[in-house]
């Protein structure tokens, strides 16, 4: 399974790697492309702006340049008129203005073919542009494509991968269920045995004497169900086999040999006949409905016990507000035995360190409902933040660090098991 779940963290990661490396390529090509036409508009642009200045300025320079020479000619005319006399004077006039005329006619056209050039050139530009604009939605839209691609695929591995680990899961699970009923059949038919000689041997009839391992065993798996009275019930399995073929052998509990077999003394009988009855007892105490709280009144405890019968199962909630509520609760309640005397100073160097440590720890006790009061929030808090159902060491841990003082890990065992007994665990969403 480790195997499973660490292919299955390669799998993710390639993945993401993989996704990574798609999107910065698309990036990068994008922003390629874009620098690529932002830089042959810019360039177009720049020529054209500079053609445009260039055809302006030669328009500009030829305008001048005829002007001049006209005025030069008008004025040599002009020379040349008064040389001659004011006979040819007004024709010298005539020829200069339509000389400007026409000057001025042909500048206004270079000028006009300059401004034509520069919005071929705008035209150009915005072309470009717009020829860029397009290129970059292309590759914006290529870049996406590949990171969603890239994110299906990862999803597609992430969700193999936990399906794999899921029937890695089932199958250990399955093996673990049918080695716990392999373990457990295996057992109680050894047991079993013994536990129908043992009966037999005492004195019950063949008719009833299956039942008492079936009581035996019935207790064993209700213990082991409830994580209570564990020790008990092993404990009753090995006496009972124990004694059976101790007693057998003649080595214990039993009379001299008759020509039936060896005959059990008295006290072996008693005890075997009151092994039914004890374990009516104890399983009345650990399948019946919890008690009301000791210290507290009767109609108390009962509401108590119906609100934690009734209530939904509470919310996770802050290990460190459980355990300041608590606190404040210990302050506010006053002990049941009435008022207390005034204490006596102790005198100088007397020892006190003993009776106050069993005080506290008197004080601290609680009883199954108030663990289970107490302790739920922490448990529900640290299922939501393990993610699994927390351990014993892990759920005993989470306690002490709550202020509820210290417990030994089969106390949390106990104390978990109670809580699953009263509320189901709540589901887990599948976000990462």
């Amino acid at each position: 399974m480790a195997e499973a779940e660490q292919a299955s963290h390669q799998l993710q990661r390639d993945a993401e790697d993989k996704a990574a490396r798609l999107l910065g390529e698309a990036q990068t090509e994008a922003a390629r492309l874009r620098a690529e036409v932002e830089g042959q508009a810019a360039q177009a642009q720049v020529a054209a702006e500079l053609a445009a200045q260039r055809a302006e300025k030669s328009a500009q320079d030829r305008a001048d340049l005829l002007y001049q020479s006209a005025v030069a000619d008008a004025e040599k005319l002009a020379a040349d008129a008064r040389e001659r006399a004011d006979r040819i004077g007004a024709l010298a006039v005539d020829e200069a203005q339509r000389i400007t005329i026409a000057a001025r006619e042909e500048a206004d056209t270079l000028l006009a073919e300059a401004r034509t050039a520069a919005g071929r050139s705008q035209t150009i530009v915005d072309g470009a542009k717009d020829t860029a604009d397009q290129i970059t939605r292309e590759a914006r839209g290529q870049g996406e494509r590949a990171v969603q691609q890239a994110h299906a695929e990862a999803r597609a591995l992430r969700d193999a991968a936990r399906a794999e680990t899921e029937r890695h899961r089932q199958r250990d699970d399955k093996l673990d269920i049918w080695s716990a009923r392999a373990v457990i059949a295996g057992a109680v038919g050894l047991t079993a045995s013994g536990e129908y000689e043992l009966a037999r041997m005492v004195g019950f009839d063949a008719r009833v004497a299956w039942l008492l391992p079936l009581v035996i065993d019935v207790y064993v798996v209700q213990a082991f169900r409830r994580h209570r009275d564990i020790i008990q019930a092993i404990a009753l399995t090995i006496a009972a086999n124990v004694i059976f073929h101790l007693a057998d052998k003649g080595l214990f509990g039993v009379e001299k040999a008759t020509r039936d077999g060896h005959e059990p003394k008295w006290w072996l009988i008693a005890l075997v006949a009151s092994v039914a009855s004890l374990i009516l007892w104890r399983m009345h105490l650990i399948t019946g409905p919890p008690k009301p709280l000791r210290g507290q009144g009767w109609r108390r405890g009962k509401a108590r016990q119906e609100q934690s019968v009734t209530a939904p199962t509470p919310p996770p909630a802050d290990p460190a507000a459980i355990a300041n509520s608590t606190a404040k609760r210990d302050r506010q309640e006053p002990p049941t035995g009435g008022a207390k005397k005034p204490a006596k100073k102790p005198a100088p160097g007397a020892k006190k360190a003993a009776p106050a440590a069993r005080q506290n720890t008197a004080k601290k006790r609680r009883s199954m409902d108030e663990w289970v009061t107490d302790a739920s929030p922490i448990f529900h808090a640290e299922f939501a933040r393990l993610r699994h159902n927390p351990t014993a060491t892990e759920f005993a841990t989470a306690i002490e660090k709550a202020g509820l003082g210290k417990v030994s890990d089969s106390t949390a065992k106990n104390i978990r098991a109670e809580i699953l007994d009263r509320a189901p665990l709540p589901e887990l969403d599948g976000t990462e």
